[in-house]
């Protein structure tokens, strides 16, 4: 093991071991209004924030030499890469509302050059969930390896070690001796030092793979027992220490090859860590973990299973009741079991639900195909033209200045201050290479899609023509008000008649009515577009790394409102497909950017997918509920599998209460080569 990752580790047991608390790697609640500045001249300013399922969802403002660059919506917690190295002003709301912003007694803020050439910077000291804390931040060679809040003690030992003394550090993983660990078996749970001495291969790729592997075994085996204890209840900063040590040696390991081999050798690396990680590393990180750490890990499983159980006896009796339900409603034709609209805009609905995927996003693909039979045609495509079938791509993906946020029908493009403007694109493959071509500017805009998920643009500078705000207020909403009389004739009743005059009554034989006058006001809208003049920005497309996920408005209206979301979806970063293919046997995948959804026969099922680049050819990688389904890409776009595929759906029925309920509708398909549909 390198002397780089013994002292990463190191520093990370330090830390925890002082009592830093479980936010060493998870960013400080924003502040609001408060500027967010930053080495390379840019100001992030946090304008306000929502609650966002276990995240917030905030609006910031980026700027640059005091002017705006950009507005963002993105979770909070997808600023962590951004705000690396950035300081603010004032302290945090927290050091406020605690009443004192400085410990009596704190180290010295500045940066310190390190005796192994490690940076190591004290930005500020105050109060955080009422301990005194200074932030810090370690580098190395350009590279940040931990940002956070740390004690007091640790901070100072931190310092100490920056200056040579090594005698503060500690090893790599606090053992039982030297203090109790929470929960007490993580104190028999394999050290790093002693994954990386003990794993090995048949030779040094081979070492690192099964390495590689065995980390995500213990992380997985770790994160399965705090779930046993409790789904929602935070880690324990034990736990969260471990969990970080694991993960930062994984990670500077897969670095570390990255810098010394080319592309193709690293992402065969890949593909070995992630075979034996379905294979052998289960047994490999078992026989390194001691009795008490074994015997937590059964206890948890057990517990699980447990759970599991009683979680199915519970469908199953569902399943019983609605299958009785069925039987009444097939015994009584046109009752509950045929109440279903059978038109075109229900059908979609009904099969969409079937499968899996969010109620608002149902909602949505019924409401399509109703209004495109109502216009006799699909209005979106006949203007923006038909969304390709192939190879598309997902996510934010920003340098300062320059940004693209694509979808699987078109990609916004934020250059400077010009507003965003949504563009085509299209994805080419070429072997194993990745382009990404986008008509922004003469010639188009070509982007290559990298092995770590970014896009490079090579640095190439670009002239976007667009529009920006003219001044004068943005867009508005006037409303023209019009008044409107009406007279009718209201029938009187028996007697009433004595109320009025002679001259105001109208009389049909027996029976008397009078003039009736009603006023109403009514508003006519007149929608008024932001003042806008043309202008071309000038914007260097260098390196995109993934910065946030594309949100969904479907996404959003299901959070607002609280109705059910997708079972299985992938919203991250990355390449995806776009359309249906079909299989001679009867299968069919229809793929969306988050989603791809198998058809076998009258089953439904909607699943999350990936598109990775794996021994040298695209895989994509369906996880399917009833076993995995792995197809690969081939070059004439068609997708090769082989065996059978069990497709697990449901079938909506009328439950006895009103409302709907579902039974298992399950289906086999045999897979062979799916060609997408024309």
């Amino acid at each position: 093991m390198s002397r780089t990752i013994r002292t990463i580790l190191a520093l990370i047991v330090l830390v925890s071991g002082a009592g830093i608390s479980d936010q060493m790697l998870a960013q400080s609640p924003p502040q609001i209004n408060v500027p967010y500045r930053c080495a390379n001249g840019i100001t992030y300013t946090v304008l306000n924030c929502k609650p966002y399922r276990a995240d917030q969802w905030c609006r910031t403002r980026e700027e640059q030499n005091g002017n705006l660059v950009t507005m963002m919506d993105s979770a909070w917690s997808s600023m962590t890469g951004r705000l690396q190295g950035c300081t603010t002003a004032a302290v945090s709301s927290q050091a406020t509302q605690a009443g004192s912003s400085q410990p009596s007694s704190t180290p010295q803020l500045g940066v310190n050059q390190c005796t192994n050439g490690f940076i190591l910077t004290i930005s500020r000291c105050g109060k955080l969930n009422g301990a005194d804390r200074c932030w810090f931040k370690i580098e190395n060679k350009g590279q940040v390896l931990m940002d956070a809040p740390g004690s007091i003690p640790g901070v100072e030992k931190l310092l100490r070690a920056c200056a040579g003394d090594m005698s503060v550090v500690p090893s790599a993983t606090p053992t039982a001796a030297a203090r109790a660990t929470d929960p007490v078996y993580l104190a028999d749970m394999p050290s790093p030092d002693r994954v990386i001495s003990e794993i090995k291969g048949t030779d040094p790729t081979d070492t690192l793979a099964r390495q590689i592997a065995v980390f995500t075994e213990l992380l997985q085996y770790v994160n399965r027992m705090k779930s046993a204890r409790s789904i929602r209840s935070p880690y324990t900063p034990d736990e969260q220490a471990v969990i970080n040590a694991y993960r930062t040696v994984s990670y500077q390991i897969t670095q570390e090859y990255a810098k010394t081999h080319t592309p193709a050798e690293a992402q065969s690396l890949e593909g070995l860590h992630s075979k034996y990680e379905m294979g052998d590393a289960d047994q490999w990180a078992r026989q390194l973990m001691g009795k008490q750490a074994t015997t937590a890990y059964g206890g948890a499983m057990k517990n699980l299973s447990d759970g599991a159980k009683k979680h199915y006896e519970e469908e199953m009796h569902t399943y019983e009741e609605a299958k009785k339900q069925q039987q009444e409603a097939a015994n009584n034709p046109g009752g509950a079991g045929d109440h279903y609209a059978k038109d075109a805009g229900s059908v979609v609905v009904r099969h969409c639900i079937e499968s899996g995927r969010s109620e608002m996003e149902c909602l949505g693909e019924g409401m399509k195909v109703g209004l495109n039979d109502l216009v006799g045609g699909d209005m979106k495509e006949a203007i923006i033209g038909k969304t390709p079938t192939g190879l598309r791509i997902t996510g934010v993906y920003s340098s300062p200045g320059f940004s693209l946020n694509f979808r699987q029908d078109m990609v916004y493009v934020f250059c400077g201050t010009l507003n965003p403007e949504p563009r085509t694109y299209t994805v080419e493959r070429s072997g194993m290479q990745v382009s990404v071509t986008i008509p922004v500017t003469t010639p188009p805009l070509v982007l290559s899609y990298k092995a770590d998920g970014s896009l490079s643009g090579q640095g190439r500078t670009i002239a976007v023509a667009g529009e920006v705000p003219a001044g004068g207020g943005g867009a508005s909403t006037t409303y023209q008000m019009q008044t409107t009389t009406t007279t009718t004739q209201r029938q009187l009743d028996p007697g009433e008649e004595r109320e009025y005059s002679a001259d105001q009554l109208h009389q049909n034989g027996g029976q008397f009515s009078v003039d009736q006058q009603t006023t109403s006001t009514s508003s006519t809208p007149t929608f008024h577009r932001a003042l806008t003049v043309p202008k071309t920005e000038r914007c260097t497309v260098g390196t995109l790394p993934a910065t946030n996920e594309s949100v969904k408005t479907a996404a959003l209206l299901t959070q607002v409102l609280g109705s059910k979301a997708s079972k299985s979806a992938n919203s991250t970063p990355g390449l995806r497909l776009n359309g249906t293919y079909a299989a001679p046997g009867g299968l069919k995948i229809e793929f969306r950017d988050d989603s791809a959804t198998l058809e076998c026969g009258e089953s439904f099922n909607s699943e999350a997918y990936t598109v990775v680049p794996e021994g040298g050819q695209f895989i994509v990688k369906i996880q399917n509920s009833t076993g995995p389904l792995s197809l690969v890409l081939q070059p004439n776009g068609a997708l090769a599998g082989s065996g059978e595929v069990d497709v697990a759906g449901r079938s909506a029925i009328q439950a006895a209460g009103g409302g709907v309920d579902y039974l298992p509708r399950n289906a086999r398909c045999t897979v062979g080569t799916l060609q997408a549909a024309k």
